[in-house]
């Protein structure tokens, strides 16, 4: 496993220090940042390249769950771990559904969270990165194979995501777009990164499940619409 940063993110300056100390030992394998609030953590997450965020659910101003919706919708393959002590069945539904890889109860223990971190990353073993496959054919593969799979797409610094259970969009998002908008979007850059991530579990529906084959028949009309005609040769 290559180097993970990690941005810890808790307005208990003292707490943040001590994780720091515990987790100097790993420094081989994880390599921390840290922040106080919100704004700051999406500062950071903007410049930087963060592997995976460990929010206290009690944040200033914001709480931790629209820290994991940000992240969710601007930094689709960063992981996000929460922690609370006040771990309510209602809260883990609200996390879960938000796409958050775990949520576990303070204070924990170093050991527990080092073990929780190498099973999250074990399982980017089951992603796989695509540099020749153009997006639409992929998109058909998945949608014909009635396959579950989150798309993660990147193209300099636009960045989108598409999500696929048993061959239906559920969920696509890209430049402030939804659904076959975002689709198209995508669709439209030119040499994007494509990576595929194991489906996550828990994750709610958000409006009617459509069949990718009618988004992607959709978002490709789209793209044929708005392409500019072919200047006419002057006549002789």
């Amino acid at each position: 496993m290559n180097r993970k940063n990690i941005l810890i993110v808790d307005r208990d300056k003292d707490f943040m220090l001590e994780l720091r100390e515990a987790l100097l030992p790993y420094g081989g394998t994880y390599q921390t940042a840290f922040a106080a609030s919100v704004d700051k953590a999406r500062e950071i997450l903007s410049r930087f390249t963060v592997h995976l965020v460990l929010a206290n659910v009690q944040l200033s101003g914001e709480s931790g769950i629209e820290l994991l919706l940000h992240v969710r919708r601007w930094h689709a393959d960063t992981h996000v771990v929460l922690y609370s002590s006040e771990l309510t069945e209602e809260l883990r539904r609200s996390a879960y559904h938000s796409g958050v890889a775990a949520i576990i109860e303070y204070p924990f223990k170093i050991e527990e969270l080092l073990r929780l971190l190498t099973t999250i990353f074990a399982r980017e073993s089951g992603s796989a990165f695509f540099e020749s496959v153009h997006l639409a054919d992929l998109l058909q593969l998945i949608g014909m194979g009635h396959h579950s799979a989150d798309v993660v797409v990147s193209a300099g610094n636009q960045r989108g995501i598409i999500r696929i259970r048993r061959g239906n969009l559920i969920e696509a998002e890209a430049s402030e777009k939804r659904g076959v908008e975002a689709v198209t979007e995508m669709l439209s850059w030119n040499s994007p990164a494509i990576r595929t991530c194991r489906a996550a579990s828990g994750l709610a529906v958000i409006g009617k499940a459509v069949p990718l084959h009618d988004v992607l028949m959709q978002a490709v009309a789209r793209l044929d619409e708005n392409k500019p005609s072919p200047k006419k040769l002057p006549k002789s």
